[in-house]
């Protein structure tokens, strides 16, 4: 079973720029582990238009192929990898004010990555409530 949310959250009240964080998770219902499979972490940039992301992907990926990101059907970006660590694979990338737009309208952020085997695996964030999260995280 694969469960996600979205949540925004601060360490203090008067923090000036909370983060937007994504969770997709797995349970396993034989032994009773969850495990994160995707977090997504969104944060405005100053200007409000555009903003930065940071992907936590799972391990045995492909590293020499692009991490594929995309709003619905909308046009894809394709960003490398850049290191994984025990904690997962991490992508960082620029949200530009094109993509804000389309994840304040769009259903699904979908993410596509290849395993070891050059074999898509394909997984998707929610987008209901992104555009009210990110203007109060400004």
């Amino acid at each position: 079973m694969l469960r996600r949310a979205m949540t925004r959250r601060c360490k203090h009240a008067c923090e000036p720029s909370c983060p937007i964080r994504w969770q997709a998770r797995h349970a396993d219902g034989r032994y009773g582990r969850i495990d994160c499979v995707l977090s997504a972490v969104v944060r405005p940039a100053a200007d409000a238009k555009t903003g930065a992301m940071v992907l936590t992907l799972p391990l045995g990926l492909n590293l020499t192929e692009p991490v594929t990101i995309k709003v619905d059907n909308g046009a894809a970006e394709r960003q490398p990898i850049q290191t994984c660590t025990n904690v997962g694979c991490f992508v960082a990338l620029t949200l530009s004010d094109k993509m804000i737009a389309a994840m304040r309208t769009g259903a699904d952020l979908k993410i596509t990555v290849q395993d070891a085997n050059k074999k898509p695996v394909d997984m998707s964030l929610p987008l209901l409530g992104f555009g009210v999260a990110f203007d109060k995280a400004k």
